[in-house]
C-alpha cells in the first residue's frame, strides 16, 4: 500500500477526531457551566484546537450544541432498542406488547436526556429547537419500537404495536412536560420519585383505557 492510498484515511481519520473533540468539548462546558455559555475560543481551546478547524466543522456555535444534542437523542433510542431486546418476547398479544414497552421504559434514563435537552436548549422551555429535537426522538423512537416489537413474536399486530407505542411516547412527551414544571429537571432522588410517579400514572392510565366500566 502506498503512502498516496494512506494519506486520505488519515486526514479523514483526522477530521474525524477533530469534530468528536469539538463536541466532547461542548458537552463538557454545557456540564460545568449548566448551559452552553461559552465563546469559540474557549471552545477550541477546550478541544485543543484551533478556531478556524472548528468552523471548519461547524458554520456556528448552534451547530455544535445542536450536534451534541442529537449524539444524546441517538443514544436515548440506541437505550430504548436494547432494553426492548433484553424483554422477555411475549405472544404478540396488545397485553404483552404492552409489557415489553413499558419495561424498556423503565428500563432507561429517561430524565436524564430530558434534563439535558432542558437545560441545553433554554430554561424557559420555549425554544423550539427543543421541541423539534424532542419531538424527532420520540418520533424516531415510535418508528423502530413499533418495528421491534412486530417481528419480535409472529404473531403481532404491526398496526396495534405502532399505536400502542405511539400512545405511549405522547405520552411520555406528557409527562415530561409535567416533570420539568415540577421540578425544574433536576435529576436528585425527589426528582427521579416524580419521574417515576408520573410515568406510573402514564402506564395505569394507557393500560386501564377509556372505555366505560361494565
Amino acid at each position: 500500500m502506498t503512502v498516496k492510498t494512506l494519506a486520505p484515511d488519515r486526514r479523514a481519520a483526522l477530521k474525524a477526531r477533530h469534530r468528536l473533540a469539538i463536541v466532547d468539548a461542548a458537552d463538557a462546558l454545557i456540564a460545568e457551566r449548566g448551559a452552553p455559555r461559552f465563546s469559540v475560543d474557549e471552545l477550541a481551546e477546550r478541544a485543543d484546537v484551533s478556531r478556524r478547524t472548528v468552523f471548519n466543522h461547524f458554520a456556528s456555535l448552534d451547530e455544535v450544541v445542536m450536534t451534541a444534542c442529537t449524539r444524546v437523542l441517538t443514544g436515548a433510542v440506541d437505550e430504548f432498542r436494547a432494553a426492548t431486546a433484553a424483554t422477555p418476547v411475549g405472544d404478540g398479544s396488545p397485553a404483552s406488547m404492552f409489557s415489553e414497552i413499558t419495561a424498556a421504559m423503565r428500563g432507561i434514563d429517561l430524565p436524564a436526556v430530558i434534563a439535558y435537552l432542558w437545560t441545553v436548549l433554554g430554561d424557559d422551555g420555549t425554544d423550539p429547537r427543543s421541541h423539534h429535537l424532542i419531538q424527532d426522538v420520540f418520533t424516531r423512537t415510535t418508528e423502530e419500537l413499533s418495528a421491534e416489537l412486530a417481528v419480535r413474536g409472529s404473531d403481532a399486530d404491526g398496526l396495534e404495536a405502532e399505536i400502542l407505542v405511539s400512545s405511549m411516547m405522547n405520552g411520555i412527551a406528557v409527562v415530561s412536560h409535567r416533570w420539568i414544571t415540577a421540578t425544574g429537571a433536576s435529576l436528585d432522588p425527589a426528582s427521579r420519585a416524580e419521574w417515576d410517579a408520573l410515568l406510573d400514572r402514564l402506564v395505569s392510565t394507557v393500560r386501564r383505557g377509556y372505555a366505560p366500566a361494565d
